[in-house]
């Protein structure tokens, strides 16, 4: 255990989070995987993947035109594009509208897909169109989209729909994908900033754990045929170009195609799910919160962990993560029964303004028009009601506690080896040994403060911190979570 001292000081910080909120991440692996999943390797030190957030509000505009200075890079809730950006969403006001310049039409864009891919069939399930419908049509004429949010928007879209056409063309030719057996999946859960993402990486050293790849969330059976790109290669633009669009990003959250990835991201085919309301203020959309929706959101995500096994050719205990799980514990084990959960918990006070900070900024990406001054509170109030309703829900039996573990930030930042092991036991979950040296050494090569400090003030985000432990009191009482006080 003495080797844990010494990876405690590259974990991303606890940091001094009164006034401003401090994290740098930089969680690199390397795997290119097209076909079949390859070991993590040590890591290597490039930009890394997101999170997933819900539930955002109406816009309003506060995008400030001055280019981002490079140093010090210390992110701030000021928004400020770089020079390319701005004069790049320019090209819309010179011809009157964005919307005269990129087209987001919904048969258009499927037309498109279609022929790129030769397929037409894209599933079964006629529900699914309905949703992608509806947040086209949203996107195109409601989102207030910049001339960059189109081109990211539509960039993404059709890739999703590429990807869904050639999925049932696989599931047709392959209708055994369905038989395979998801065993005891891992989920990583908690509000975001909570310490989800590097215990993400520290169970990817796992060798008996599999996780998602980003870029095969994107690309789960490779590149379009005839693209002579590797699938890490062609996930590229909607991974670490974020860093080129907003460059002080990474020290929110760096992003990376070989890095092990949230669930957010391979559910992005069924148009209902949790990365389009992460993107786009998606509030007015109808049917997105629905049961319905739900179930095929969930149905989705075991048909792409069954597909990413039979192509692996052997079954695995799959390794996966994101908050929006918090909001859908129940469907969650209706899809995986035996699914074993590891709980993060902080104090609310770290976690509230910087995800709302950082959840601004990505819908600041595609759209000028964001009110930053109402996010504070509207993060809070989500989490609010997710944490209290994950807490009655363990309380009442409605899921099954035996199958839940917790786990502190606070604890996780002390002894990471201890702690992962500790959960482990808890679940009834092996314990690799490699893992008491492959942590550490995975921490050390992570440089605090690598890509800079993620500040941002409350008061911009409409938040008074004096009375934001008070609003989560039942939470920190239930779960003893440690206050913070640096």
């Amino acid at each position: 255990m003495s080797s844990v001292s010494v990876s405690v000081k590259a974990l991303p910080s606890a940091g001094t989070e009164t006034t401003i909120a401090s994290r740098s991440t930089t969680e690199p692996m390397a795997a290119d995987r097209s076909s079949g999943w390859t070991s993590v390797q040590p890591p290597s030190c490039r930009p890394r993947q997101q999170r997933c957030r819900e539930f955002w509000p109406s816009r309003r505009t506060c995008a400030a035109m001055a280019p981002v200075n490079e140093q010090p890079r210390e992110t701030a809730t000021d928004l400020a594009h770089p020079d390319w950006v701005r004069r790049l969403n320019l090209f819309g006001d010179a011809v009157g509208d964005p919307n005269r310049l990129i087209s987001l039409d919904a048969d258009e864009l499927l037309a498109v897909a279609q022929q790129s891919t030769g397929l037409t069939d894209s599933s079964s399930d006629d529900d699914w169109e309905t949703g992608y419908r509806q947040l086209v049509e949203h996107l195109d004429a409601r989102a207030g989209l910049t001339v960059l949010g189109r081109l990211s928007a539509r960039a993404e879209i059709i890739r999703n729909l590429q990807t869904r056409l050639r999925l049932a063309d696989y599931w047709r030719a392959h209708p055994d994908v369905f038989d395979e057996e998801i065993v005891e999946p891992v989920f990583i859960v908690g509000p975001p900033r909570t310490g989800t993402s590097i215990l993400l990486e520290l169970l990817a050293r796992d060798p008996g754990l599999r996780p998602v790849v980003a870029h095969e969330a994107h690309f789960p059976l490779g590149p379009l045929p005839g693209v002579d790109r590797t699938a890490s290669e062609v996930s590229e633009p909607e991974q670490e170009f974020w860093a080129d669009i907003h460059p002080d990003f990474q020290a929110m959250h760096e992003l990376r195609a070989d890095l092990p990835c949230e669930c957010v991201h391979f559910v992005q085919p069924e148009f209902r799910s949790w990365h389009w309301s992460m993107m786009f203020d998606l509030n007015d959309v109808p049917g997105r919160t629905t049961p319905e929706a739900n179930q095929a959101i969930y149905r989705f995500h075991r048909q792409f962990l069954q597909t990413l096994q039979h192509r692996d050719g052997h079954p695995s205990r799959f390794l996966l993560k994101t908050p929006a799980h918090l909001g859908f514990l129940p469907e969650l084990f209706e899809t995986y029964p035996d699914a074993l959960v590891i709980f993060t918990h902080r104090d609310p006070l770290k976690f509230i303004g910087s995800s709302a900070n950082l959840t601004g900024v990505l819908h600041w990406m595609r759209s000028d028009d964001v009110d930053l001054s109402i996010r504070g509170p509207i993060m809070a109030a989500v989490y609010e009601i997710l944490l209290g309703g994950a807490m009655q829900q363990r309380i009442a039996g409605a899921v099954p506690a035996e199958q839940i573990t917790d786990v502190h930030f606070r604890t996780l930042m002390a002894d990471p080896v201890a702690t992962i092991e500790e959960a482990y036991a808890a679940l009834g979950v092996p314990f690799h040994e490699s893992m008491r040296s492959s942590i550490p050494a995975y921490l050390e090569s992570k440089p605090k403060g690598k890509f800079g400090i993620h500040r941002y003030d409350p008061a911009r985000l409409g938040l008074d911190e004096s009375s934001l432990r008070a609003q989560f009191s039942a939470y920190i009482e239930h779960y003893g979570v440690e206050l913070e006080h640096t």
